[in-house]
């Protein structure tokens, strides 16, 4: 075998050895939140979530599958400028994890929704591997900070999309993306207010027209800049909470040169191989 995928249980144990890898899959785990509810309409809340997540834990020693923490919607890997650099590398950073700003967030928000606490429900499926794990990272991360009670959801992953985020019953739902094609399209055009992907209802008019510039805009370069501004836009108003790029643990045989991985399209490329 010169080539296999290893479960986290093994990774402790080959991961100082020469075949050790780690690959990255090109999903995007995040939250999608519920608009309509009225608690999460709140920016402050939503940066308390997003802040009391410590996403280099969860990737480092719960996931321990070559997973690493999203820092924005636009996963790394996915798409390089007209200059050859990567959309991450141009972008900013968008998370953090620091529990005491995330309290803070949170005592403002309370303050302005007029409550001592608010209840969130957050629904996972129990059969979408590792989301049950992203979920009780989660769940545990929330139920540090005074003044949010969790309430977990346990469905399967059809009943997630197709009955509950479809039809608005859901506070929080962890969830995941992956590219359909190697451009932040892909992902940025989930935040535009008709998008059919859009379950929790998020509406910003500025970035439905500068998306819609995107889409017509023929300099690239130009084109390249709307799509980092746009990124902006979604993550200023947390829109939806990225969380951790998918990746995977391997072993790869040393002797074998010139594997292609790619997190979109065809995965493994074999053209290149020697051994």
């Amino acid at each position: 075998t010169d080539f296999a995928p290893i479960n986290s249980d093994l990774v402790d144990k080959y991961k100082k050895d020469d075949s050790f890898k780690q690959i990255n899959e090109g999903y995007l785990f995040y939250i999608s939140v519920n608009f309509q509810n009225s608690d999460l309409a709140n920016l402050n809340v939503r940066k308390a979530i997003s802040l009391a997540i410590n996403r280099e834990d969860l990737c480092e020693n719960v996931l321990k599958d070559g997973s690493q923490a999203a820092k924005g919607f636009v996963p790394s890997g996915l798409s390089i400028s007209p200059e050859g650099k990567d959309f991450r590398d141009e972008a900013d950073t968008y998370t953090s994890y620091d529990k005491k700003a995330a309290q803070a967030a949170l005592d403002e928000g309370l303050k302005e929704l007029g409550k001592s606490e608010i209840t969130l429900r957050v629904t996972y499926g129990t059969d979408e591997s590792p989301m049950d794990v992203f979920a009780t990272y989660l769940q545990n991360a929330l139920s540090k900070l005074d003044g949010i009670k969790v309430e977990m959801v346990a469905t399967t992953k059809q009943d997630r999309i197709y009955n509950k985020q479809k039809n608005g019953d859901y506070d929080l739902a962890t969830t995941r993306w992956g590219p359909d094609y190697g451009d932040p399209t892909t992902y940025l055009t989930m935040g535009i207010s008709t998008n059919g992907n859009n379950y929790g209802k998020y509406t910003n008019s500025e970035l439905d027209a500068l998306m819609d510039k995107v889409a017509n805009e023929s300099d690239v370069n130009t084109r390249w800049q709307e799509m980092i501004d746009a990124e902006k836009i979604m993550m200023d108003d947390l829109c939806y909470i990225p969380v951790f790029e998918k990746g995977t643990a391997t072993l790869q045989n040393k002797d074998v040169k010139g594997l292609v991985i790619r997190p979109v399209g065809v995965p493994y490329t074999f053209q290149y191989v020697s051994k």
